[in-house]
């Protein structure tokens, strides 16, 4: 999904990973999972086209961080994607231990693939 984190690759001050953040990440940071990457077809075929499910964590020291850094996410994703088309937000905890707190959003968007 190179074309989801070249969106989001400058948020969060660089601090941004698949699947999970690097042992020595500074926070806040991103991590981004692929949950899932369908075709779209209609009755006369392909559409070149691609409906894109990421899950989306944030990681900050406050809560309030963690919520601000989605705000960015979705601008920058709108701004990008330009086909946004779900917002959902999944959970909020707070990790005792790393004494950090994770804000999860799902975003669906379509994106136009080449049929070669």
């Amino acid at each position: 999904m190179q074309d989801f984190y070249d969106a989001i690759k400058t948020l969060a001050a660089g601090e941004v990973y698949a699947l999970v953040a690097a042992q020595d990440a500074q926070y806040p940071a991103i991590v981004y999972t692929p949950i899932a990457q369908e075709h779209i077809f209609g009755l006369d075929g392909p559409h070149g086209l691609q409906r894109i499910r990421m899950q989306v964590d944030t990681y900050a020291r406050t809560y309030q961080e963690a919520l601000s850094l989605h705000d960015e996410i979705l601008e920058t994703l709108l701004v990008d994607k330009s086909t946004v088309v779900d917002v959902r937000m999944g959970l909020s905890d707070f990790e005792e231990q790393a004494r950090l707190y994770r804000v999860s959003v799902d975003y669906t968007y379509f994106r136009q693939v080449s049929s070669t």
